[in-house]
């Protein structure tokens, strides 16, 4: 039989390896794997009716987009969380545009940065959109993955909502907040199709 150091000894392994996973849970750092664990049990909704379309503002380099959410619902509001899609003020960092040069069908490699994201999303990083409404946001394409010289570009937006809840921002009380991708939210998948931007 196991002696009772030995008891001992693997006892208090558990409990340490226990108060670790509940520590770690409890962090109010983003990880990828905490949301994705959270989407897990979510699937995606083919049918939400809500749409990206891209148009171009300027042409002078850097260039910009007019982003436009649509949402083509009549009677549903919805409420979605800003991250990893073209809303989301780091939108250009998160891997969600695909450009492509229309000469060479050569696509711009855009690096994808790894967000230090805080759980929960707070009401900054939600947006309102009610039924048949349009949002739209300038996103200037500045940074140095981005040609300056004149061609043509094909662009579009691809990616996934990481949360949508039907109802308006003032119903996301704190407990909807804390389940943020999970039970209560929806996720879904946003393609624009491709814009062909100019740049002077």
């Amino acid at each position: 039989m196991p002696s009772r150091a030995v008891l001992a000894t693997a006892l208090t392994v558990t409990i340490l390896g226990s108060l670790f996973y509940l520590s770690s849970s409890s962090t109010s750092t983003f990880s990828p794997e905490r949301l994705a664990h959270n989407m897990a049990s979510r699937e995606y909704d083919a049918s939400l009716p809500l749409s990206f379309t891209l148009s171009q503002i300027s042409k002078s380099s850097p260039p910009s987009l007019l982003i436009t959410l649509k949402n083509s619902s009549p009677d549903k509001t919805y409420t979605i969380l800003k991250w990893d899609t073209p809303l989301d003020p780091a939108a250009l960092h998160s891997g969600i545009f695909r450009i492509t040069n229309q000469a060479t069908n050569k696509e711009l490699d855009i690096p994808r940065l790894m967000l230090n994201r805080k759980l929960p999303p707070s009401k900054e990083d939600l947006e309102e959109i009610a039924p048949g409404t349009e949002h739209s946001v300038e996103v200037v394409l500045d940074k140095p993955w981005m040609p300056t010289e004149a061609a043509k570009y094909k662009v579009w937006v691809k990616g996934t909502f990481k949360g949508v809840r039907e109802g308006s921002l003032a119903e996301v009380q704190d407990e909807v907040l804390e389940k943020a991708g999970g039970e209560g939210w929806q996720t879904g998948i946003f393609n624009s199709g491709s814009l062909v931007l100019e740049v002077e």
